[in-house]
């Protein structure tokens, strides 16, 4: 008897966690030569929280790309706490490829499905995305604004093949701005995925790696 309940409070654990939709929520900013990126996480409709500052990209190439991050999050009790860390990426020894060289173009296809797998439960719930530039050339400036139209426009079109857009009115907008010379953008997005897809698209992903390991 005690074993029946406990696989079905596991159950109705595991149900919960599968339904448990996140947020989040990213938004990238640059103004002169300043950058900044947010990334809040959340679920439970706010009641858990989690907020990570990029205010600098430090590339540090003789020890490998360098990401110092602040982190905040908020506990449900309202109490905050912040951190700050840094992340360094490594390379990947040379022997590794050459050992997965046979196996690669039949790896990346897998990849590239389980990827698209993952993006389509991924839902779009907010989309902008806004440049103003300005060169001292009024042509340079116009010709400048035609190309970032065509890369929003193309980045745009790209979100719609890729993820679940739900945004039916995204906004881009590119300022010219004829007078004042400069660069600035604002790109924000909200994005919301289901705890369980992301769990079944892990399991997808570590069966095709034990797969490869067992030959």
């Amino acid at each position: 008897m005690q074993i029946l309940a406990f696989f079905t409070a596991l159950l109705i654990w595991v149900g919960l966690v599968m339904w448990i939709r996140g947020t989040v929520e990213f938004r990238y900013r640059r103004q002169k030569e300043n950058d900044h990126i947010d990334i809040k996480l959340s679920a439970l409709k706010g009641i858990w929280k989690f907020k990570m500052s990029i205010p600098t990209i430090d590339l540090a190439w003789e020890n490998g790309p360098q990401l110092e991050a602040k982190e905040e999050s908020e506990a449900p009790s309202g109490e905050k706490r912040e951190g700050f860390q840094k992340l360094r990426f490594k390379y990947f020894r040379e022997d590794f490829f050459y050992q997965l060289f046979p196996n690669i173009p039949s790896l990346l296809r897998e990849f590239n499905r389980v990827k698209k797998k993952f993006y389509k439960g991924i839902i779009c719930k907010d989309f902008s995305w806004e440049i103003e530039y300005g060169h001292e050339n009024p042509a340079l400036t116009a010709l400048a604004a035609g190309g970032f139209w065509s890369m929003l426009g193309y980045s745009l079109a790209r979100m719609y093949n890729t993820v679940t857009m739900e945004d039916s009115q995204p906004r881009i907008m590119v300022k010219p701005k004829f007078k004042n010379l400069g660069f600035s953008t604002d790109l924000h997005c909200i994005f919301k995925v289901r705890i369980g897809h992301i769990m079944v698209v892990g399991l997808d992903l570590a069966w095709i790696i034990v797969r490869r390991i067992r030959g």
